[in-house]
């Protein structure tokens, strides 16, 4: 076959028309401006950005409420997406301004001068507010894997890390690329004003490949984020159960990979498929908002618990099993066990569990018999949801009576914030029950508060 035929074919095949700058040709097959009552979108996609706007908003209030006044720890991640709020409403605000007033919700056609210009600046505006919250959003959500992941393997650590990075370069690179498309800056506002480009020289950088690299490889950081946990939870030693509903709390955040493939798809459609560039970018300012803002409210979900059971939830006992086999009943509003792994060796002592009631002291406590070592397997049990610094709202609290107990030389009050006594008793308490009796009172040792 000729190689300048396979050429033509290969072409064809790539062609694009679509962009910024149309050719003679299609100028001429566009309408007249219509000036008086163009064709133009309503309210309904403004008025639904500005409901998800205000959903955003309520779940980010329940989720700071839930760390600063329920369970009193917050974190960086929280700071994050409090900063990044501020840009989402510019965002949210810019997005609804644009498609209603300043120029998108016209075709091409039927703009006016001044609309060619409001509609370059509020696309700046779109673009610079959504790099700075979905860039904040998704480093706070890296920051929160990296808060769980203190026992975790040293490998999610690392990739949390190294994404961490990757988030923040991503963002600076493509904000300062955004701010700087063209040389001078005002001239990308004035592309389109010919009275202003015969006056200036402007030099301008390929626009389109700059926005379509941005949207593509910011889906690509969504889909890592979701993906991480997803795939750390998989491997962890719990119930089918579990893992299934941990990863769909997880999971909630490819609901922002599909809101990211679909800004993909609208900017390459835009810059390459189309030169009707203000009715299409339409959609694609739609997609980008609601990205930000559902990037907010999946940010949140993990932190939500203890706020729906603080105020939704009711008293339930719960009865489970640990990784031992041995079965622990929790207390409390919601309680919970949770058993954490670490790689060490766990003592050939067999740890017999009993269960005491406030006040009062167990006939039967090997404690000799429970070697702990570091790295241990931990079984944690949370007495209240609600409150992991509160000693007051702490239910079921088992103690030994420490100011009534003959033989106690460990503290005589509580210390702030004790949720939890331990007392050792000499091997020769592990007699007969009555020995264990009459000798209790001398094997006490010690007893600290932690």
């Amino acid at each position: 076959m000729d190689v300048n035929v396979l050429g033509s074919h290969a072409s064809r095949l790539v062609a694009r028309a679509g962009g910024l700058h149309p050719p003679p040709e299609v100028l001429l097959s566009w309408p007249k401006p219509n000036y008086v009552d163009p064709e133009e979108r309503g309210w309904g996609t403004p008025i639904v950005l500005m409901v998800f706007l205000g959903i955003s908003f309520l779940v980010y209030c329940a989720r700071m409420w839930a760390r600063l006044a329920i369970s009193k720890n917050t974190g960086l991640d929280d700071i994050l997406v409090s900063i990044a709020i501020l840009p989402l409403f510019g965002l949210t605000i810019s997005t609804v301004l644009g498609i209603r007033i300043y120029g998108f919700q016209w075709h091409v056609w039927d703009q006016t001068r001044e609309t060619l210009v409001t509609t370059r600046e509020i696309a700046m505006a779109i673009e610079l507010n959504y790099m700075l919250s979905t860039t904040l959003v998704k480093v706070s959500i890296l920051c929160f894997y990296r808060r769980i992941g203190d026992r975790l393997t040293n490998q999610f650590i690392y990739w949390v890390y190294g994404t961490i990075v990757f988030c923040i370069v991503y963002g600076i690179v493509f904000t300062f690329a955004i701010v700087f498309t063209c040389t001078p800056v005002v001239g990308f506002f004035r592309l389109f004003d010919i009275a202003w480009r015969l006056q200036h020289e402007l030099t301008c950088r390929n626009e389109g490949a700059l926005i379509v690299a941005c949207a593509a490889i910011s889906s690509v950081q969504d889909f890592v984020i979701c993906m991480l946990p997803i795939l750390l939870i998989w491997n962890l030693k719990i119930g089918k159960r579990q893992k299934m509903g941990l990863c769909a709390i997880f999971g909630l955040g490819m609901i922002t990979c599909i809101c990211g493939i679909l800004r993909t798809f609208y900017a390459t459609k835009l810059y390459y498929f189309t030169y009707d560039i203000t009715w299409t970018a339409y959609s694609g300012w739609v997609w980008t908002t609601l990205e930000a803002q559902l990037a907010v409210i999946c940010a949140s979900g993990p932190s939500l618990k203890v706020f729906f059971i603080r105020y939704f939830g009711t008293d339930t006992t719960r009865v489970g099993y640990s990784q031992t086999g041995t079965p622990s009943k929790s207390f409390g509003p919601s309680s919970k066990t949770r058993s954490v792994g670490f790689d060490a060796k766990i003592s050939q002592h067999s740890a017999q569990q009993s269960q005491c009631t406030a006040g009062s002291i167990c006939d039967d406590v090997p404690l000799e018999g429970i070697h702990i070592n570091h790295k241990l397997d931990v079984k944690v049990e949370e007495r209240d949801d609600c409150s992991q610094v509160s000693f007051a709202s702490t239910k079921a609290l088992t103690a030994l009576p420490m100011p009534t107990q003959p033989g106690w030389r460990g503290r005589a009050d509580w210390v702030d914030g004790c949720r939890t006594v331990c007392a050792a008793l000499r091997p020769g308490s592990r007699g007969t029950s009555g020995s264990r009796s009459r000798t209790r009172e001398g094997d006490v040792e010690a007893g600290s508060a932690f």
